[in-house]
């Protein structure tokens, strides 16, 4: 059954600042600056700018391919199906990680107001509930979702936005300082810092890739795709920026303690009020994204099944509403298995790593299909192979910050991904 196009260039404008501005925003800035101090505003510019790059082939690929799904369409098409079925599966599993990981960071950030959240099965329970409530809300399709996410993307904006026009009043410029953390005494101590950092910010832009999987539901989608991405990542990073700026000005080196800062930063100058806001902030923003997860992850695994037959047909099945029922319980179900694992940090890990595999083959395929005679060329990036080239080797950059840990884990779900190709190719013959 195939979807109604109902998301105009606004609604898919606000999807994608959904599916980006997340947990980290709200937690991180705290960290970055400990390890790097004023210079976290460089990391933070150095991971948008890498971020554009990566988001600049999404757009030449979204103009050439209209179908849904995203980066595992682009692999298909430019290096067969057992490289787009792959991508497709880290794709579905970014999808179920990220979704678990912002339900965990949700119910972390309350323990603040709700210490019963501290005891591990009333925590539990409400992560279950919050996961089944957005799963049956998944049942009515794509308008009910599209209302959903745009009320907790202004929500979230607002307070955001918010937050650095009322601090910029409180600002103090001898927060300024350019002093360097003392632990960094060398070059190598800089460089080691700079690249902890950036892995640890890149997972606040990753999202932006779920955007294409929802083309189909799009107006105009080889049109308006390209320049929704190009104008949500300026608007992404300009916002980050922005925040990290105004709380480094409002609290300066206590920044460098700071678990919530934002909120923290809030109640050094309106007290008690001032953190609820703040908190109420972070709750729209991290739902937003479980919100835009949960819309997402499902349409992931029925294009699988779907456009290219990589999975049973089972999980391409739509119901009256035009949602895919049966990838959407498998993916809240197993979604509510990895919460219940516990490990948020580990799964913020994940997320990178699965990002990753998201971006290498997008912009391999650029390069391999620019000429491409069948393939559109509305949209093409300027210096030939330089951007994809230069995209490329700052993703690879990404690889210094992953752990034998993640490699390993990495490449379990690379074979258990094989494995189910290879059965399913066996059991359609």
């Amino acid at each position: 059954m195939q979807q109604t196009k109902q998301l105009s260039f606004f609604a898919v404008f606000l999807l994608g600042i959904n599916s980006i501005i997340g947990s980290g925003i709200f937690l991180l800035p705290g960290q970055i600056y400990h390890e790097l101090g004023l210079l976290s505003l460089l990391v933070i510019f150095a991971a948008g700018l890498v971020v554009c790059l990566i988001a600049l082939n999404y757009a030449v690929m979204s103009a050439k391919v209209s179908e849904d799904g995203g980066a595992w369409v682009y692999a298909n098409l430019a290096f067969g199906r057992f490289w787009g079925f792959q991508v497709g599966w880290f794709g579905w599993l970014l999808g179920v990680i990220t979704l678990s990981a912002e339900i965990c960071a949700l119910l972390t950030a309350l323990k603040m107001a709700l210490p019963l959240l501290r005891q591990s099965l009333i925590f539990n329970s409400v992560a279950v509930s919050l996961l089944l409530i957005l799963g049956i809300a998944n049942f009515f399709g794509v308008r009910f979702m599209a209302m959903l996410d745009d009320f907790a993307t202004v929500a979230k904006l607002s307070v955001l936005v918010g937050f650095v026009i009322v601090g910029a009043f409180f600002f103090h410029s001898g927060n300024l300082a350019l002093n360097l953390p003392t632990t960094i005494h060398t070059q190598a101590n800089l460089v080691a810092a700079f690249t902890s950092a950036f892995g640890v910010i890149f997972y606040i832009f990753t999202g932006f890739n779920f955007l294409p999987i929802a083309a189909r539901e799009m107006h105009d989608s080889k049109r308006n795709l390209p320049r929704a991405l190009m104008l949500i990542m300026a608007v992404v990073t300009l916002l980050y920026l922005a925040v990290q700026f105004v709380v480094i000005g409002i609290m300066g080196s206590a920044l460098s303690n700071a678990t919530v800062p934002l909120a923290q930063a809030f109640a050094m100058i309106f007290g008690p009020v001032g953190q609820l806001v703040i908190l109420i902030g972070m709750v729209c923003s991290i739902l937003g994204v479980a919100v835009a997860g949960s819309f997402n992850t499902p349409i992931e695994m029925a294009s699988l099944s779907n456009e290219k037959h990589l999975l049973p047909a089972v999980f391409g099945k739509h119901n009256r509403f035009g949602a895919p029922w049966v990838a959407n319980m498998m993916s809240i179900g197993i979604a509510i298995v990895m919460v219940l694992s516990g490990g948020y940090l580990f799964l913020v890990k994940l997320i990178v790593l699965a990002s990753f595999v998201q971006y290498v083959p997008t912009i391999l395929a650029v390069i391999k299909l620019r000429r491409a005679p069948d393939l559109s060329h509305d949209f093409e990036l300027p210096g030939g192979y330089l951007l994809p080239t230069l995209a490329f080797i700052a993703t690879m950059y990404l690889m210094l910050s992953f752990t034998p840990t993640i490699i390993i884990w990495g490449l379990g779900m690379f074979i258990l991904g094989s494995i189910i190709y290879l059965l399913d190719k066996w059991a359609s013959k």
